[in-house]
């Protein structure tokens, strides 16, 4: 990680009032609709919450059934959320978007450590890294999004494989991966030493990782898993002077509590023993 880019991404501010009145209608019966639960509600029920009329609450359903994002339940005829709407979520919430959906929860993780953070998912042996936020301080670790480092000598990845349960010879070919002339330079990390980073961790809740990856730099990682879906990691990064013992027990606290405060809805911290 020696190239430093720009990453940045902003976020326009909503109009004050709605361009499209039959939009925001429609996205108000839906808000009602998330609120009914399973059961639903009856027609005048959603008019007299929504302040619409009965005929207009009715064309309204009608248009959001037929794109399947409500539905009616017989045999009481009340209309509910349909399936269209959790599917819709969660496309929104595959890796291509987890940028996005972690954003919010980065920068206040890197306002709160004054270090870099960095967010990567599982490439093969390696950890992919997807997006960072970077502090405002005077002495900084540069990054690239896009980059790639071997899993087994990064926080993140060691967080990962913890998480998903890898251990014993299925650790092999990430030790093997260090040990590969062709792969960047770095520490080569045998397999009982593997076994033992990610045992560790698992017990831990979080990860380390000090000098392994790059020469003066210690990590700490943390893993995001969902049910039947792919892991990601969120890390914290800086000088290892900045980063003893004690400090980076802090950070591991850190990112264990504002991820499952901030993280995306679906996601849940890595459990510990």
């Amino acid at each position: 990680m020696t190239l430093r880019i720009d990453y940045s991404m902003t976020i326009s501010p909503p109009p004050e009032s709605s361009p499209v009145g039959s939009v925001d209608r429609a996205l108000i019966v839906l808000e009602i609709l998330a609120g009914a639960g399973p059961t639903g509600m009856t027609l005048r029920e959603i008019a007299s919450e929504s302040a619409l009329n009965k005929a207009s609450v009715h064309r309204l359903l009608r248009a959001l059934m037929y794109r399947g994002f409500a539905e009616q339940v017989l045999p009481e005829q009340n209309y509910r959320l349909g399936s269209a709407l959790p599917i819709l979520a969660s496309r929104f919430e595959q890796e291509e978007n987890m940028a996005l959906l972690l954003a919010p929860a980065l920068a206040a993780i890197s306002q709160e450590a004054r270090e870099l953070v960095h967010l990567g998912r599982l490439d093969g042996a390696h950890v992919l890294y997807l997006d960072k936020v970077e502090p405002e301080r005077a002495l900084r670790v540069w990054s690239r999004v896009g980059s790639r480092a071997l899993a087994a000598r990064t926080a993140m990845g060691r967080a990962m494989l913890a998480a998903d349960g890898v251990n014993g010879q299925a650790l092999a070919p990430y030790s093997r991966a260090t040990e590969d002339p062709q792969q960047s330079p770095g520490a080569v990390i045998s397999l009982p030493r593997l076994e033992s980073v990610i045992a560790d961790t698992a017990a831990r809740g979080w990860s380390i990782e000090v000098e392994e990856n790059e020469p003066g730099i210690a990590c700490v990682g943390v893993a995001l898993t969902r049910p039947g879906g792919r892991s990601f990691a969120v890390s914290i990064t800086g000088p290892i002077e900045r980063m003893d013992e004690q400090r980076r027990a802090e950070i591991g606290a850190l990112l264990r509590d504002r991820l499952t405060e901030l993280g995306p809805h679906g996601f849940q911290v890595a459990s510990v023993p």
